[in-house]
């Protein structure tokens, strides 16, 4: 199978391989609804994976792995749909458009019967967990409904989230989610439950796979038989805190039989240990994986971030293997090593998915809460002692993947272009590229952040995902905004203030703490800006107990 190194493009290059001939008008046959379905909920399922964090197909079939540990709110560094602290800027995911007729090899009668896909995002709502983690907060901000519709008018899928949580924003956390596929019936698809257990005080997440998510599965299993049969389970993940006073904090995966929801089927444990005073906050994992319910493998993951020059930042990860559960000895099975210049802030990287994914997270929130992004490379390598003598050479180390991000300034548009090779490799050693470019451009006079993906070569993006932010009211060199009576015009090295009486004033930077205060009053009244670091910040104005502010950029 053709590897690509983003589940987005994966996710493309899925409609560009694998659509039919079938569908040629609007008016289509129910053996031709289902072919569609077929082919497009797959590619639905990893925008909303991508751009909410919900992996539905995942969820049918969980693993308890590296990604599966850094997924979890606790350890997510902050992205536009996680915070880890309170924050007065947002961005969330609005829409994402798939452009149907500019991937390569898709059949024109398809183009005509589809048009374009998209994929809607509405009626957000915050979810609040009641507890602090090592002084991070849990809060995830959840659409409440997603649409995906075609330009020729076809109601593709439509999926309803409703959340509710106990007293003021407390235990427990339930979410149901329902689909419905063409217009049809709504069916059950998935339900989730966040609690604690109330003799062993431990945090438990279940999850329900409800009848639609397998229908959709035994549908998508027909076009891709390669996928294995979705078991009768559902799960529960238990995270014991407790546990964590004493080394590490311990996370297991059960399988609970539909048929008999009192057994429990071990099916994965994890010893996550962590240290939030680093740049990685994750120290090591230790994972057992399971069969039959029997423990069979032992592996040891260990985490190390450390800043080897000014510009960079370098996170490797070493895999120890074991042979029973004693752990007595340890064999090295390989490394991946993360290369990050001018990476300055925390990342998820514990695969190649992963890193593209922590890239684009940040991009998105530079250009949301900054106006701009930031120029840095990341390199990943993977790495295995081929001769065993314990020592690692620059032979036997491979490139797996390079991104680079290059910032511009275009007028009102902050843009970042992202330019992302993968490398394969065969049995002998011969490498196969696949490059993607990725272009994110913000808009500083809206509020709207625009990501095109575009592969290497093509003329035009074959997908677009939109944000929507509060970057709107960014003011630069030279502009004026009038709020009520009070002018606030930036220049360079200052602000001036014109029509007001006396007013008090602070400068807020992006983390919220107050820079520099002061009173004004009169025409022309002049606030030096020389002494702040370059960036973005909000001035607000306070006359007569009326309080406006104004965001500009230094």
């Amino acid at each position: 199978m053709k590897k690509v190194f983003t589940s987005i493009s994966l996710a493309l290059s899925l409609i560009a391989s694998s659509f039919s001939t079938s569908a040629q008008t609007v008016q289509l046959s129910e053996a031709q609804k289902i072919e569609i379905q077929k082919e497009v909920l797959p590619v639905v399922f990893e925008q909303i994976k991508e751009q909410t964090g919900l992996d539905i197909l995942g969820l049918a079939r969980p693993q308890l792995n590296s990604d599966f540990i850094q997924s979890l709110p606790v350890f997510n560094a902050q992205s536009g749909l996680r915070s880890d602290s309170p924050t007065p800027y947002s961005v969330k995911p609005d829409s994402i458009i798939v452009n149907v007729a500019a991937i390569p090899g898709i059949p024109a009668m398809m183009v005509n019967a589809l048009g374009n896909i998209k994929v809607g995002f509405e009626n957000y709502a915050t979810v609040k967990f009641p507890f602090d983690i090592k002084d991070r907060s849990l809060e995830i901000e959840m659409p409440g409904v997603i649409n995906v519709t075609s330009s020729k008018g076809m109601d593709v899928a439509k999926i309803v989230i409703t959340s509710s949580a106990g007293e003021e924003g407390g235990l427990p956390v339930k979410v149901d989610m329902t689909i419905s596929l063409m217009g049809g019936s709504t069916q059950p698809l998935l339900g989730f439950a966040f609690e604690q257990d109330e003799t062993t005080y431990a945090l438990e997440a279940s999850l329900e796979i409800r009848d639609g998510l397998k229908e959709i599965w035994k549908m998508i299993k027909g076009f891709s038989p390669e996928l294995p049969a979705l078991p009768e389970l559902n799960y529960l993940v238990s995270i014991d805190l407790m546990g964590m006073l004493v080394t590490a904090l311990p996370v297991s995966l059960y399988g609970i039989p539909t048929a008999d929801a009192t057994t429990r089927i071990p099916m994965g444990d994890a010893a996550v240990a962590l240290d939030f005073s680093t740049d990685m906050p994750i120290k090591y994992i230790a994972l057992t994986s399971y069969k039959n319910a029997k423990a069979e493998k032992w592996s040891k993951l260990w985490f190390d971030m450390e800043q080897k020059t000014t510009e960079d930042l370098v996170l490797t990860i070493d895999n120890f293997v074991y042979t029973d559960e004693a752990k007595t000895d340890s064999t090295f099975a390989d490394r991946t090593i993360v290369t990050m210049s001018d990476y300055t802030k925390n990342a998820a990287v514990a695969s190649t998915q992963s890193a593209v994914k922590s890239v684009i997270n940040r991009v998105v929130s530079e250009l949301a809460t900054e106006g701009h992004a930031a120029w840095y490379k990341m390199l990943i390598e993977s790495a295995k002692d081929l001769n065993g003598d314990g020592n690692i050479t620059n032979e036997e180390k491979a490139t797996t993947m390079e991104i680079e991000v290059t910032p511009s300034l275009v007028g009102t548009d902050a843009i970042a272009d992202i330019n992302i090779k993968s490398y394969s490799y065969s049995e002998t050693g011969d490498a196969t590229l696949t490059e993607m470019n990725v272009k994110a451009t913000a808009n500083l006079t809206n509020n709207v952040i625009r990501v095109d993906l575009i592969p290497a070569g093509s003329p035009a993006a074959v997908g677009s995902a939109y944000f929507t932010s509060n970057i709107a009211g960014i003011v630069t060199s030279n502009d004026d905004i009038t709020i009520n009576t009070v002018k606030v015009t930036p220049v360079e090295g200052g602000i001036y203030i014109d029509n007001s009486g006396k007013a008090a004033y602070r400068i807020v930077n992006m983390s919220g703490a107050t820079v520099a205060n002061g009173t004004v009053s009169g025409d022309n009244a002049y606030i030096s800006t020389s002494s702040l670091a370059k960036g973005v910040y909000v001035i607000v104005v306070t006359e007569n107990g009326v309080s406006q502010s104004v965001k500009f950029v230094r």
